[in-house]
């Protein structure tokens, strides 16, 4: 089998890359290095990095110990294996591109490709000046139209420039399609730059990288949209709707597939699943759990009363009796049997869907499954909330909460018509029976916008439920307090897509390597060494 380097630039805890790792076939994909400037998603990636020594039928015991919070700390792992430690050390480097001094860059980049002929660049650059919702926070501010995050892709186009990978993969929100910096449509700046990544650097940059040996563009394909490349596309072309491509996520995002021009090689799209995959399928077998209470008396008992305390305010909603029925039936059957979880949590029955990808029987539970603690006030919101979803298929609009549950903000009000423009999806429950709505980082601030299905759970989702969303693998451990946790893992491009992906750029370095065979008759001896 080939085995074609990777570099990912900007590389969060991983998903990208483990997605491509994850790749079988005659192509397979090593991960030579990841940079990541955030010390809680470096030190993840680490040890991501440390697991993938080893063949998954021998990751140590010891791995399994440290992930469950048992008798062994992270030094102490990594003392017991040094190579396989160090060799994860060099993978995964602790760095701010942009600051980081050019010339150690560049060595570190020489180092990892080791003269590969033929390579892949992964990667997206910090997305916040991009976003329409970090835009709306920003605007105004002090500034912000020279914001670095906006021009931060120029430095994943210096290593493309300098180093030309025979193909590349950049990954960004969606509303990047619609942002604009200084007046200029960044989207259409970014594309015309791809093309040509020398001829888009500016003489001081050319000066910090070396020369490189010719400066072939790119065609920028998508991978949703067949057999057309940039000049034929329109801007959402290039964005994949997860929800398509067999994931219980409507993620959007775009994603861009770049080829080296000098290669006439065609791209296949992404192949549309069967089925949809559900809320449900991916986290419905997980270990029951209750929420915390954040004030108070925090045992199970205070915990179902504190619930039922807002039964009155429950019932005086839009709805009416139907649903305050409903209500009375789910509070009747609270029990106070569930607990918190924690670390690692015992117990829990397959998925329905993608069982084989997600899970690792040697966990014997789900790793970080543990609940956040919640007000009163939000648990009464979030039940309320779970047992309308339950009736219409929906989460509920604020205005459809009784107005006694309505929260205590300035942008909760009313319009003449009685409804909640602005705050409307304040709260919102995810639906057992559809995909979720995207998992972003917001959840390390709170979990209002990820509130369970189930009432009689009644809290908003775990890490690891978070993490089967964004179909991380089980035995994925992510580093990090409890918000570094949330922050990366709704950051992170879905290791299930990206091994999707890798199955389209796996075709065109094997189209790459047959062309590669027809100019010149060494290539059989060079093309050994990719």
């Amino acid at each position: 089998m080939t085995s074609v380097p990777l570099i990912d630039l900007f590389a969060g805890p991983g998903g990208l890359s483990e997605g491509f790792f994850a790749h079988t076939g005659a192509t397979r994909f090593r991960i030579a290095l990841s940079v990541e400037k955030d010390a809680a998603a470096h030190r993840t990636l680490e040890l991501r990095s440390f697991f993938r020594q080893f063949h998954p039928s021998e990751v140590p015991e010891p791995y399994y110990r440290y992930v469950r919070g048992e008798d062994i700390s992270r030094e102490e792992l990594f003392d017991a294996f040094p190579a396989q430690a160090s060799a994860a050390r060099e993978v995964a480097w602790h760095a701010t591109l942009g600051e980081i001094p050019m010339p150690e860059v560049v060595a570190r980049v020489e180092r990892a490709l080791d003269d590969s002929r033929h390579w892949v660049l992964l990667g997206g650059p910090p997305c916040q000046a991009y976003s329409i919702a970090g835009r709306a926070r920003m605007k105004g501010m002090e500034g912000f139209e020279t914001d670095h995050r906006h021009t931060l892709y120029r430095e994943y186009l210096k290593i493309l420039a300098a180093f030309r990978p025979t193909v590349f993969v950049m990954e960004n929100v969606k509303g990047i399609l619609s942002s604009r910096h200084q007046d200029e449509a960044i989207f259409g700046r970014i594309l015309e730059d791809m093309r040509d990544p020398w001829g888009a650097l500016s003489d001081a940059d050319r000066k910090q990288i070396p020369q490189p040996i010719s400066v072939d563009g790119y065609r920028i394909f998508s991978f949703s949209t067949p057999a057309n490349w940039d000049l034929q596309l329109r801007p959402y072309d290039y964005v994949i709707e997860s929800e398509r491509y067999g994931l219980p996520q409507k993620r959007h995002r775009v994603i861009l597939l770049g080829i080296r021009d000098d290669y006439n090689a065609v791209p296949p799209a992404l192949e549309a699943a069967g089925r949809a995959v559900t809320v449900r399928d991916v986290i419905g077998g997980l270990p029951r759990l209750r929420s915390r209470l954040s004030q108070g008396e925090r045992d199970s008992q205070s915990w179902t009363r504190a619930i039922a305390q807002g039964r009155r305010n429950m019932k005086t909603g839009p709805e009416g009796r139907q649903l305050a029925a409903e209500i009375e039936r789910e509070l009747g059957r609270m029990t106070t049997d569930l607990d918190g979880g924690g670390r690692f949590v015992p117990g829990g029955k397959r998925p329905r869907v993608l069982a084989g990808w997600l899970v690792d029987p040697r966990i014997g539970g789900a790793l970080q499954h543990e609940t956040r603690a919640h007000m009163p006030a939000d648990l009464h919101r979030y039940f309320y909330a779970a047992c309308f979803a339950a009736r219409h298929g929906r989460s509920p609009k604020v205005h459809e909460f009784p107005r006694a549950l309505w929260p205590n903000h300035a942008n909760a009000v009313p319009d003449e018509h009685g409804r909640v423009n602005d705050f409307a999806d304040r709260f919102r429950v995810q639906i057992w029976d559809d995909a979720a709505t995207t998992v972003t980082a917001h959840l390390s601030k709170d979990g209002h916008y990820f509130i369970h299905p189930d009432p009689l759970q009644c809290r908003s989702l775990t890490v690891r439920e978070a993490a089967r969303l964004q179909t991380f693998p089980d035995n994925y451990f992510f580093e990090g307090n409890r918000g570094d946790q949330y922050r990366q893992v709704g950051n992170a491009v879905p290791p299930f897509l990206a091994s999707q992906l890798a199955d389209v750029v796996a075709d065109v370095l094997e189209q790459c390597r047959d062309q590669d065979v027809v100019r010149s008759p060494t290539a059989n001896v060079v093309c050994a060494a990719v």
